[in-house]
C-alpha cells in the first residue's frame, strides 16, 4: 500500500464525509446538538441476533449450524469509538463516523474487550448477516449495486472509499444489521492454526467478495486500509 493511495483515500474519506453531512443537514435541519447526540447513540446501538438453527457455508458445503442468542454492533466500529480507548488513533476532521481501520485482529479484539464485548465467530458474523435462510447477500439472493460500498460503486472522481455506516439502506441483514456486505472487510475472531478469518468484502473488491459466505484469511497483527471490525456481545 502506497502512502501516496492512503493519502488520496484519506482525502476522499473527508470530502465524502463532508458531502453526506451537508446532505443531511439540509434534508432535516435539526438543531446540531440534537443531530450530534443522535448520531451518537445510533453507532452504540447493538441488534440482537435470536437462538436458532441457520445454513452456514457457501453452495455445496453447506450446513445447518445452532447457535445460542448474541447481540451484534448495527454499525462497524468507527473512528471516533475506537478512539475512545486507543488515544494514539487520529484521523481528519470530518470522519468520526466512517469505519476505522489499519486495525489489526489483535487490536479489534482488545477494543472489543475493552467493552465487555467480543469478536464474533465466523459462524455468528455469516448468521448476523445473511438470516435462517441462506441467502447469498444480506438483502437477498441476487447482488444490487445500490445496497452495498464495493469497487463497482461509483466514487466520481475518487479512489474507492468506505462510507459512513448506513449509508447504504437496502443493504440491511433480514435482523436489522447494516453494511455486512462490502465497505470493509471485518475480523472474527474464528482461526484455522495461526490464521484468522475476515467477511464481508470491501470497498475495494466486487460483488463475489460481498457475499455473506465470503471469506479472507490473514495473520493477527495485519493490518490494511479495507479492513475494520464490529463487536458483539453474549446474552445471559
Amino acid at each position: 500500500m502506497t502512502k501516496n493511495r492512503s493519502k488520496g483515500i484519506q482525502q476522499a474519506f473527508w470530502l465524502a464525509a463532508l458531502m453526506m453531512g451537508a446532505v443531511a443537514s439540509v434534508c432535516a435541519m435539526p438543531s446540531p446538538v440534537a443531530a450530534k447526540d443522535n448520531a451518537a447513540a445510533s453507532r452504540e446501538e447493538m441488534v440482537l441476533i435470536p437462538a436458532g438453527k441457520f445454513i452456514f457455508g457457501k453452495a455445496g458445503k453447506q450446513k445447518e449450524v445452532d447457535l445460542p442468542a448474541f447481540k451484534i454492533d448495527k454499525f462497524e466500529v468507527t473512528n471516533k469509538q475506537y478512539a475512545k480507548f486507543n488515544l494514539d488513533h487520529k484521523y481528519d476532521p470530518g470522519l468520526d463516523n466512517l469505519p476505522v481501520t489499519m486495525v489489526s485482529q489483535i487490536d479489534a479484539r482488545t477494543h472489543c474487550e475493552a467493552l465487555d464485548k467480543r469478536l464474533p465467530s465466523e459462524e455468528e458474523w455469516e448468521k448476523a448477516a445473511r438470516g435462517p435462510d441462506g441467502r447469498m447477500y444480506p438483502w437477498g439472493n441476487k447482488f444490487d449495486p445500490t445496497a452495498a460500498v464495493t469497487s463497482e460503486t461509483d466514487f466520481g472522481a475518487y479512489p474507492p472509499h468506505p462510507l459512513q455506516g448506513g449509508s447504504r439502506k437496502k443493504g440491511v441483514s433480514p435482523y436489522g444489521v447494516m453494511d455486512m456486505a462490502g465497505n470493509v472487510w471485518e475480523w472474527t475472531n474464528s482461526n484455522d492454526g495461526r490464521y484468522f478469518v475476515l467477511k464481508g468484502g470491501s470497498f475495494f473488491e466486487d460483488r463475489d467478495y460481498a457475499t455473506t459466505t465470503s471469506r479472507l484469511i490473514s495473520i493477527p497483527n495485519d493490518s490494511k486500509d479495507y479492513v475494520g471490525f464490529r463487536c458483539v456481545k453474549d446474552v445471559k
